[in-house]
């Protein structure tokens, strides 16, 4: 099995490449979706959230406050590593079981947050989906309806996407149109087959 990771930035079109690559027919393993799935109410990563944050992060369903969790850990560093000390753990043992049963030749783990987890070791290679910054501000501004500073600080909390693109293997470059960005995913990944495979 070769297992190739995919990460960008917070609005750089890492989305919409993951979901290309899908139809493509290729295994996906979301690491987000894993995370969600593993603070419902009831799993583990749940009592220790609310445990440690307390109830007032408990919705009338009895389900976790995802949005104010979220503003708490986006203000606070100290917060924010409490909770990754929480659900890393859990997210990466899922992970790996998941690879494990995969029976792809090739599988990809979309994890946004790949460099700053430091699970790159994860991976064979890595493609990390890059938009430069001007552009990044202005789809994340239009996509959030937010203003300038809140869209910067909200970038700025993640490792720049300049640095995650020098350590990466692969890049996809989303500054085109989401056909362009289509035809440049398939494209990439025909080249990987062909690294891998050889080219017939």
């Amino acid at each position: 099995m070769y297992v190739i990771g995919i990460t960008g930035g917070i609005a750089s079109g890492k989305s919409h490449v993951v979901d290309v690559i899908s139809k493509m027919g290729y295994e996906v393993i979301d690491s987000d979706k894993i995370s969600y799935e593993l603070s419902l109410k009831g799993n583990k990563v749940y009592n220790e959230i609310i445990n440690t944050f307390g109830e007032e992060y408990v919705l009338s369903n009895g389900e976790i406050d995802r949005k104010k969790l979220g503003r708490l850990i986006f203000n606070s560093e100290k917060d924010k590593q409490k909770l990754n000390e929480i659900s890393h753990p859990y997210i990466i043992k899922e992970i790996k079981k998941r690879l494990k049963e995969s029976q792809g030749s090739i599988v990809f783990l979309d994890i946004p947050l790949l460099y700053e987890a430091k699970l790159e070791y994860l991976c064979d290679k890595i493609i990390c989906v890059y938009l430069d910054k001007t552009k990044q501000i202005e789809r994340l501004m239009a996509r959030d309806g937010i203003d300038y500073e809140y869209a910067l600080k909200k970038i700025n909390s993640q490792i720049d996407l300049q640095i995650k693109a020098k350590q990466s293997y692969y890049i996809i470059n989303s500054y085109g149109s989401l056909e362009q960005t289509e035809t440049i995913t398939k494209n990439l990944i025909e080249k990987i087959k062909g690294e891998l495979y050889g080219s017939h």
